[in-house]
């Protein structure tokens, strides 16, 4: 492993350790002594010592920005402690998927006290809005508890929870939100006409929208190793990414790089902050500014970074299971594909192979998460994504495409929905395939996600060695 290599995990670790300790701390001394420890350091000569002023910055910028996000005393968190009657307005940040939907209060007016503006964050029960819509809102103002469900609501940024009794909300009406908004609803108009169950996961696939889907096709998909392609996640990102490359190929650097990040920024608007998109968008506008400036991007750098500036931008995220598993399985891919690919040389035609050593990479990384977090391990995972990947690019760019033709012509975004059909269909077959199997999973005690912990570290150790 380089210096360089050790800098940037050096400064991802010091931030994740920092977003974890500031959430849940009071400010005080000591991310101040780590910043101006952390600052004496990086002055010195000896590289060891300046590694650790690294991570000691870093603790200290990730420490500082949980606890401004986390804010345990905030105006909103003293009046829900009354638990008041109040009217609100506002508009929407986020869907958090099962903690509700934070929204930024632009007005509060709550019984026995002044009204107030820019007051802070509140969540709300339920996926109410897209972000970006404005809403307003009559109901009880209430505290969050000390419960984990409540911290992570904390963590995310929310001071309050606003228990409504009447909600009204209207869509972004400009701006890049609205667009966005405009091409999720195209791709909802779009895919109407389809069945049920091929509509659900081209909206799952494109955009994260699974509302749709049944919880017994949710459930093989899980026991199957398929459930990663419910959720918007570094793949998509890089599909989109090259898909727009590629288009623009017969255009200059420039051009290619201003669109590629175009479709990427709004990529993300489209589909939300979810933890594996911002960390996949992270390493993408890395390597799209690194090839602006004519160099190469290393994709353990690239990670390093963006996990570094994902930590620091949200720290609640430090907590999030979706990043964790992002994070592992990209490592696991760079690490080990290679070394694995090498070994399965036998196979016919090459790209197999290295598609079944992607596969297995990936799965072995995430192994340790799976077993502590979700207690199963599906065994059958290598083979059903082996099946199912090649699918998942045109049935991508195609539900995308029909969002973006469908926010403006309808018959030509539901045209493209019937070409992304059959792919759709053939991932469903191979979720049905194989997530069927009465062994498709098998149960683990928690203590397995550690003892899995010790090979696949050892292993990642041994891989970096040799870089």
């Amino acid at each position: 492993m380089t210096p360089a290599l050790g800098r940037v995990w050096l400064a991802a670790a010091g931030a994740s350790l920092g977003a974890l300790y500031g959430c849940g701390h009071e400010p005080g001394w000591l991310p101040i002594l780590a910043l101006v420890a952390g600052a004496g350091m990086l002055l010195r000569r000896r590289a060891a010592i300046r590694l650790v002023g690294v991570a000691a910055a870093a603790f200290a910028f990730g420490s500082i920005g949980s606890m401004a996000r986390c804010e345990p005393e905030g105006v909103l968190s003293v009046l829900a402690a009354r638990v008041p009657a109040c009217r609100a307005t506002g508009h929407i940040l986020e869907a958090a998927g099962g903690l509700g939907t934070l929204a930024a209060i632009e007005w509060i007016d709550c019984e026995g006290f002044a009204a107030l503006t820019g007051a802070g964050v509140v969540v709300v029960d339920g996926d109410i809005a897209e972000a970006g819509a404005s809403f307003s809102a009559r109901g009880w103002l209430i505290p969050l508890g000390t419960d984990s469900f409540d911290r992570a609501r904390r963590r995310l940024g929310a001071h309050a929870q606003l228990d409504a009794v009447a909600l009204a909300t209207r869509p972004p009406a400009s701006g890049p939100l609205a667009l966005a908004a405009r091409i999720r609803g195209g791709l909802r108009t779009a895919t109407e006409p389809l069945d049920e169950r091929s509509a659900a996961l081209l909206r799952g696939l494109a955009i994260g929208d699974v509302a749709a889907l049944d919880e017994g096709t949710i459930e093989v998909f899980r026991r199957s190793g398929l459930s990663h392609l419910l959720a918007v996640s570094g793949s998509n990102v890089a599909i989109v990414v090259a898909s727009v490359g590629s288009l623009a190929a017969r255009l200059g650097l420039r051009a290619r790089l201003f669109l590629s990040s175009l479709a990427l920024a709004l990529f993300v608007l489209i589909v939300g902050p979810d933890p594996s998109v911002l960390r996949a968008a992270a390493m993408g506008g890395i390597g799209l500014a690194v090839i602006a400036f004519g160099a190469r991007a290393e994709p353990l750098h690239a990670l390093g970074i963006a996990v570094t500036v994902v930590v620091l931008l949200r720290p609640g995220l430090v907590y999030s299971v979706g990043l964790h598993l992002s994070v592992a399985a990209t490592a696991g891919i760079v690490l080990w594909t290679r070394h694995l690919g090498a070994g399965l040389s036998w196979m016919k035609p090459r790209l197999l192979g290295l598609a079944l050593a992607a596969t297995l990479a990936a799965q072995i990384a995430v192994a340790p998460v799976l077993a502590l977090v979700f207690g199963s391990l599906s065994v059958v995972a290598p083979a059903a994504n082996l099946l199912a990947m090649p699918a998942v690019p045109p049935a991508t760019i195609l539900a995308l495409a029909a969002g973006a033709a469908g926010s403006v012509a309808p018959g030509l975004g539901h045209l493209l929905a019937r070409c992304g059909a059959p792919f759709a269909a053939w991932i469903l077959w191979t979720g049905d395939l194989f997530g069927e199997v009465p062994w498709a999973t098998v149960d683990v005690p928690e203590a397995a996600g550690w003892l899995l912990a010790v090979p696949t570290c050892c292993a990642a150790a041994l891989a970096l060695r040799r870089l």
